[in-house]
């Protein structure tokens, strides 16, 4: 299969969240299987380009609502696959990728729609003819209906000839690209499409378009695919995913375990373990620990979290619980930054408790390394989490993680085999499921070393999530496939 694969950020040029991460790694684990998977993004002022050369490539026109605007179409091979860069100075040479201090950019619908229109535009330069196009994300949900009632149904584009199919991934729900109705005139459709297709109470809403236009939708969890039609976490799209519901997947996203595993990872201090050998676990606690001058108490379990310090993360039940978590005996350590309030709540807490937390307010790789190597316990107390990976990164460390029972933390996280868990958020129930974990380590070694190495020992590797794509893009081309 030829797939183009579609997203408004791609690590390591370009990135805000954890889609950076999965549009890095996903297409070359497709790749790998032998399917021609090519990347495209745009190329944003701030760009990383680390060592990459951006090879120009060919300069070409998009036509627009207010007439043709150009773009020059570059090239790079990220991790063996071929990205393409597209540059336009008036739509992304700006500080930031989607907005900035004072918000989001007002042409942000526009932005984002030649975004998709050049990357069509794209493959014909370059005579790429994909059989399916995957999308991510609001920045990139216009490109079904595009693609379907302009390039298909109106234009009758010979190169779209038969019409790639399209597919949709959910990476967070609550980020929709809303736009006010005036904006209609930019995506140069009949307004007749409005009120069923985009309208979502009084505005443009361009993910109820691709869960309506795109011929399968995924997202990141089964139990989101679930939740995202079933409960609130679906921020009033679940009556368009019910609809769709037999098109709608859940597929985890993967792991780099070249990046994330105790037996290679360069960050922990020169000291590597295995599910075998332990010992060096034990070692870079130490040094961790030494690290933010907490005494190396053997006894006391480490208990580590690396998150964004906002309500979605569950933050609010820690700084309910933090407290009575320190006199069960234990430490902290907290990597990670968000609201205002919970950093003045952290700050207050490492005061409080000298010996006891240690913290680092902002944004450090090697310490998120160090933290998942040498913490015996991680916190994902989460109001809700599409899939989430430093759980999964977790069990690779043997550092048994404390979880909600939602999204991919519950497709995961089994209770009392690789982790403990608990079902609702609230402090009672999260404080308890910390209890029951700081009890298996401290009273019951070898239960606790069981856990360890089960957990230690799972597969989420990128191959196993590409394989299942691979079947979705599959069954995009051959319906009565099963799956």
């Amino acid at each position: 299969m030829n797939i183009l694969y579609v997203s408004p950020e791609i690590a390591p040029f370009a990135k805000t969240g954890g889609l950076a991460d999965v549009a890095r790694a996903l297409p070359p684990a497709v790749k790998a299987l032998g399917h021609d998977i090519r990347t495209v993004m745009p190329k944003y002022f701030t760009l990383n380009e680390g060592n990459a050369a951006f090879e120009r490539k060919t300069a070409f026109t998009v036509p627009m609502f207010n007439g043709l605007h150009s773009a020059v179409l570059r090239e790079t091979r990220a991790n063996g696959t071929v990205t393409y860069l597209l540059e336009n100075e008036e739509y992304f040479l700006r500080d930031g990728f989607y907005g900035s201090s004072d918000g989001d950019y007002p042409d942000n619908l526009e932005r984002f729609l030649f975004f998709c229109k050049a990357a069509l535009e794209a493959c014909r330069t370059v005579d790429f003819r994909p059989d399916v196009i995957h999308c991510n994300d609001w920045q990139t949900a216009a490109l079904p209906a595009l693609l379907k009632l302009i390039y298909h149904m109106y234009r009758k584009d010979p190169f779209f000839d038969p019409a790639p199919k399209t597919v949709y991934s959910i990476h967070n729900i609550s980020y929709q690209g809303r736009f006010p109705e005036d904006h209609w005139p930019i995506l140069s459709l009949p307004k007749s499409y409005y009120t069923y297709d985009f309208e979502f109470y009084g505005s443009i809403n361009l993910t109820k378009s691709a869960i309506h236009f795109a011929d399968a939708i995924t997202t990141v969890s089964e139990t989101y695919a679930r939740e995202i039609r079933e409960t609130e976490f679906g921020y009033g799209l679940q009556g368009s995913l019910e609809n769709r519901k037999s098109d709608l997947y859940g597929i985890l996203n993967g792991v780099d375990y070249e990046e994330w595993s105790p037996e290679v990872d360069p960050h922990t201090y020169g000291i590597h373990y295995s599910a075998e050998d332990l010992t060096g676990k034990q070692a870079i606690r130490s040094k961790l620990r030494a690290e933010f001058g907490l005494p190396d108490q053997k006894e006391a379990p480490l208990i580590g979290m690396v998150a964004r310090f906002v309500q979605q993360k569950g933050i609010d039940l820690l700084a309910e619980t933090a407290r009575r978590i320190l006199k069960l005996d234990t430490q902290l350590i907290l990597l990670g930054s968000g609201e205002p309030e919970y950093h003045d709540f952290l700050e207050g807490l490492r005061r409080a408790f000298p010996d006891r937390v240690g913290l680092f307010l902002g944004f450090n790789n090697g310490l998120a390394h160090k933290i998942e190597a040498g913490a015996d316990i991680f916190l994902m107390p989460s109001h809700f989490e599409p899939c989430g990976l430093n759980q999964i990164y977790s069990l690779r460390y043997g550092t048994l993680p404390v979880v909600r029972l939602t999204g991919g933390l519950a497709d995961t996280i089994r209770n009392g085999e690789n982790g403990f868990t608990f079902p609702d958020f609230n402090a009672f129930q999260f404080l308890d499921a910390v209890e029951r974990a700081v009890e298996t380590y401290r009273d019951r070694p070898e239960k606790w070393k069981q856990m360890m190495q089960k957990a230690m020992k799972e597969d989420y590797s990128w191959k196993q999530s590409a394989e299942k794509y691979i079947r979705v893009y599959e069954k995009t081309l051959s319906p009565a496939l099963r799956i």
